[in-house]
């Protein structure tokens, strides 16, 4: 090899040098920002994962883009955002990677899920037991791909408590702990669920069984029963973004009952319910006024 390298740099004019000395100086390009995932046209099985190109391209052109669903390694590529990856199973929760591709190589994985978490406050006005009103506190996840919430939980605040007979301040907490019920629903021309969390592992919350917003009274008119201590909460959930602020026709279906120990009167339950959505108010007035939701 000595004799070969002297008669190439004599007969060429070159000096050959040994490899592995230098490298190369290209660069791959950053990662893409802003993911979101939300469902794609096939709700539960398809995902649709948007993001913005990353600020820097590399030392060369972007030649497209890698999603990949784990758990099942699932990937779909494209030329830009958004990319849709098929094959997913309905009811699980993913974690989606991103990476954009060039000749110098892909850029570090940039990730989201489809579930995330989400804080909730519910206001419900209480006319006759001003300064306090009762709200609802809680939090769920939702889950973009299959549009759904789970795990609606929290507190409601009584507006009143009663202290050896009568109705007073400070106020009581009741925890909510049993999300029971959802139904789809489409109201001022947003798509959503009515989700309910309850006090028991039941709905059994009114005379005659169920939960049906408008009722006073304690299922079975027992107040001294201990099971029939229900309470609820029922909230609007906008299943296409939860932080969408509620219009007047998702505020008028916002719900509560409180048929504790610590909110009733006598066999009556404290509840707030609109004229518009439920035919009445609430018990003592009370109405529904706000809700507001944000991501954590």
């Amino acid at each position: 090899m000595k004799t070969v390298k002297t008669s190439l740099t004599l007969l060429l004019g070159i000096s050959l040098t040994a490899c592995g000395g230098g490298g190369s100086s290209a660069t791959a390009p950053g990662a893409p920002t802003a993911l979101k995932v939300a469902a794609g046209a096939t709700t539960g099985t398809t995902a649709m994962v948007s993001f913005t190109a990353p600020a820097s391209s590399g030392s060369g052109s972007i030649t497209g883009y890698t999603v990949t669903a784990n758990p099942g390694g699932i990937t779909a590529t494209g030329a830009a955002s958004p990319i849709t990856v098929t094959g997913l199973t309905a009811g699980t929760a993913y974690t989606f990677s991103v990476v954009a591709n060039s000749g110098a190589g892909s850029s570090a994985a940039a990730m989201v899920t489809n579930v995330s978490n989400y804080n909730i406050v519910e206001t419900f006005q209480e006319p006759m037991t001003q300064p306090n009103n009762t709200i609802f506190t809680g939090t769920f996840t939702y889950d973009s791909v299959n549009k759904t919430v789970a795990n609606l939980t929290g507190s409601l605040t009584e507006s009143m408590t009663k202290v050896g007979g009568v109705y007073a301040s400070p106020m009581t907490t009741v925890p909510l702990t049993s999300q029971l019920s959802s139904v789809p629903v489409t109201l001022g021309g947003e798509n959503g669920q009515l989700v309910t969390t309850f006090a028991l592992s039941t709905t059994d919350t009114f005379d005659g069984g169920g939960f049906a917003p408008g009722g006073t009274h304690y299922f079975g008119l027992t107040a001294g029963t201990p099971n029939n201590h229900n309470a609820y909460a029922m909230t609007f959930i906008n299943t296409d973004d939860p932080t969408t602020p509620l219009a007047q026709a998702q505020i008028d279906k916002l719900a509560y009952a409180d048929c504790t120990v610590g909110g009733m009167m006598m066999t009556s339950c404290m509840t707030g319910t609109t004229v518009a959505g439920y035919g009445r108010l609430g018990t003592m007035n009370g109405y529904p006024v706000s809700q507001v939701i944000t991501k954590q």
